[in-house]
């Protein structure tokens, strides 16, 4: 169904907000921006939204996640990373039923829809569990299964099997789910499992989706057990060459500049998880030595139980804070690039599935719309900042994904049921824990 925001207030752009404009989206597609005076009337049959006192953007692009984990939420806190793996994560996701993973799913894409995210980049268990939960909520996700072997050659022989029956179920989809493949990381994989899922990833035509550099202890361990770097590692097993921008590194911690000089020539991009990496102790990722080597670059809140929420409004301003305190530099990531940062405008490794970044006419109607009625909005005196400094995800009113009205004036369907379904499987869970 056609749809026009009429007489938007501010629409966000690449090259700068547009004040009195109507948008109009139709086949899942914007269709023309345009002054509102000068706009053609909706057709018969077109659903009209009021954009006057509204700000209309890009969705945010969540670009690393572990979604069914916010049923885990403030289950571990206050630790270190392994003992917060180790003891607290890991023997509660092996107890995870099928229906944990959909419900925790669920609950997910309500917390992302009702704070403006249109996309996910999913890593975790059960894949069909997590497509159907992501397929019902109506966002877009990118899905993966986590990879383990631990160096063990039965358990890689039998995830390898897993990742190829759903491969060969999944890939290929044109919906607005869509298949990864996913190894953990390299201190949970071999280099075999390595290379296998780049080959795999290479024959697929998808996404290559794996956490590096998050701790100084998973460099200083790959040094010691291979004599070298993570990323040289994987360009040592050739996964950089397999996957190249069709690949997402979370985290992206400790890279020093021979490694992002890899990483910018091989074109994976590397994700950002400040307020994981900030709870978790794991370091500051150098934005501006990223940035300066061409690396692409997208945002992520990570999964819940080291966030703990999945608000990118949240994520941005704490990108653009830790920055700022760290370097003793205020003027490191302004709120222009980090608004890019969230929207995903500074990556195309999900282009090709759909994922969009800014706002055009052409591009895939993945929208939200935000009331600058809101008290954290007024007075507004520069609309980036007020987004990035002052907003949260409760400003944001109408989400439209791939042409379709997933909120509207925040109510989003089932979600009732979701939370309710999300409480009972959380209380079992640990319960039996």
């Amino acid at each position: 169904m056609p749809i026009t925001i009429d007489r938007a207030a501010a629409v966000v752009t690449r090259t700068g907000v547009l004040t009195d404009q109507t948008i109009q989206i139709n086949g899942g597609r914007i269709t023309a921006i345009r002054p509102a005076d000068a706009a053609p009337r909706p057709a018969d049959g077109t659903t009209v939204i009021d954009g006057r006192d509204r700000a209309v953007l890009a969705g945010w692009k969540n670009a690393h996640t572990h979604a069914a984990m916010t049923l885990l939420r403030g289950y571990g806190d206050d630790m270190l990373l392994q003992p917060w793996l180790q003891e607290r994560i890991w023997p509660l996701e092996a107890r995870l039923r099928p229906e944990d993973l959909y419900w925790g799913t669920r609950l997910a894409a309500i917390e992302m829809i009702r704070s403006g995210t249109v996309f996910a980049n999913d890593m975790y268990f059960n894949l069909p569990e997590v497509w159907r939960a992501f397929e019902d909520s109506g966002m877009r996700a990118a899905v993966g299964l986590a990879m383990f072997d631990f160096h063990d050659a039965e358990q890689r022989r039998a995830i390898m099997e897993d990742v190829d029956r759903l491969l060969d179920r999944y890939a290929g989809s044109d919906g607005r789910v869509f298949a990864t493949v996913a190894p953990h990381s390299i201190y949970t994989c071999s280099g075999e499992l390595l290379q296998w899922a780049a080959r795999r990833a290479e024959e697929a035509g998808v996404v290559f989706h794996i956490h590096m550099s998050e701790t100084r202890q998973e460099v200083e361990d790959c040094e010691t057990a291979h004599g070298m770097r993570p990323f040289h590692w994987l360009d040592s097993l050739g996964v950089l060459e397999r996957v190249g921008a069709r690949s997402v590194a979370a985290h992206g911690i400790w890279l020093d500049d021979t490694e992002r000089r890899l990483v910018a020539d091989a074109g994976m991009t590397v994700v950002h998880n400040p307020a994981s990496n900030m709870k978790l102790a794991s370091g500051v990722l150098d934005w501006a030595a990223l940035r300066d080597a061409g690396v692409p670059m997208m945002l992520a809140p990570d999964g819940v139980a080291s966030n703990n929420n999945l608000d990118m409004y949240d994520e941005m301003k704490l990108a653009a804070l830790l920055q700022k305190v760290h370097t003793g530099d205020p003027t490191r990531l302004p709120a222009a690039d980090a608004l890019a940062l969230a929207a995903g405008e500074l990556s195309d490794a999900f282009a090709t599935n759909g994922v969009g970044g800014h706002l055009a006419e052409g591009v895939p109607a993945d929208v939200q719309i935000v009331s600058l009625a809101a008290p954290q909005m007024v007075p507004l005196h520069h609309l980036d900042s007020n987004l990035v400094y002052a907003a949260n995800g409760s400003v944001v009113e109408t989400v439209i994904v791939d042409g379709e009205i997933v909120m509207r004036d925040r109510q989003v369907a089932d979600e009732a049921e979701v939370i309710r379904q999300a409480r009972r499987c959380a209380r079992e869970l640990t319960t039996s824990a």
